[in-house]
């Protein structure tokens, strides 16, 4: 039976832009992806690569627009969960995904996301469930994006547990794991004027880093790379920087990946230009 590549992409709001230069990377030196699972931002991307798009269009689109194009701000008010609705997002999850199911796939694709009344990790998979429709949940940010009701469920950020979701491909039968990690590491990042919103997010950068740490061991090897400081907040300003820190760590990395596909005798693929 022909060994399996799993990539996980994890979560990180605009940073996840990043993941495009990393996958892009691993086409060009013929590196097999056979399955892909993502979080959040990583399961944006995710899903419209597995869909078959070129992600290279995903990365011109987000260089042309600002974060008002698809942050659809509604009012805070009780009942709803979030500042952001997540409409605009989710429709261009599925204009990119060309309103895919699960089952319609040009590969594997796994979306992780959190139930957060029983504190569940649910991951969609293999199912007749829209792409954009489960991307939407698993983009849910608390207290930033609208949290989603599905199947009789209260989902949230995938993140949340499983910021980047090794653990799902190793369970879905890959035999080697990439994971490419966008987010806080450990860090030490100075706050000069502590705000209700700086200190939420910091508070939850390292509580899903110490859940990470122990949850990344299942990879064979994480791609990290440095965007804290390039996207800030939800602005896409510095897109093709970003895509090209993803490019360089893959980059940088690729002996080692090629190593490890060597020593489990899995071969590479036909090399795909990117445009």
């Amino acid at each position: 039976m022909t060994k399996k590549v799993g990539l996980a992409l994890g979560s990180g709001s605009v940073k996840g832009i990043a993941h495009i230069g990393v996958i892009q990377v691993l086409e060009e030196h013929g590196v097999p992806i056979d399955i892909v699972a993502g979080s959040s931002a990583g399961a944006i991307v995710g899903a419209i690569y597995a869909a078959g798009t070129d992600l290279s269009m995903l990365g011109k689109y987000f260089e042309s627009i600002s974060s008002r194009s698809y942050m659809d701000m509604t009012i805070p008010r009780s009942g709803k969960g979030g500042l952001v609705k997540g409409d605009r997002m989710e429709e261009l999850v599925r204009v990119f995904t060309h309103d895919k199911t699960f089952k319609e796939t040009r590969i594997p694709f796994i979306c992780m996301a959190v139930d957060i009344e029983t504190g569940e990790l649910i991951a969609f998979q293999d199912t007749d469930k829209k792409l954009h429709e489960c991307v939407r949940a698993s983009m849910s940010i608390p207290g930033v994006f609208m949290p989603v009701r599905m199947d009789g469920r209260l989902l949230v950020d995938g993140g949340l547990l499983e910021r980047v979701p090794c653990i799902p491909l190793r369970e879905a039968g890959a035999d080697v794991v990439i994971g490419v990690d966008v987010g806080y590491r450990g860090e030490v990042r100075r706050v000069e004027n502590p705000t209700l919103h700086t200190m939420y997010e910091r508070t939850l950068d390292v509580v899903m880093w110490y859940i990470t740490r122990a949850r990344q061991e299942e990879a064979d090897i994480v791609l990290c790379p440095r965007v804290l400081g390039l996207m800030k907040g939800f602005s896409t300003r510095h897109t093709q920087e970003c895509i090209a820190e993803g490019r360089r760590v893959a980059e940088e990395a690729m002996p080692r990946i090629l190593e490890i596909l060597e020593k489990n005798e899995i071969p590479l693929k036909k090399p795909v230009t990117s445009r």
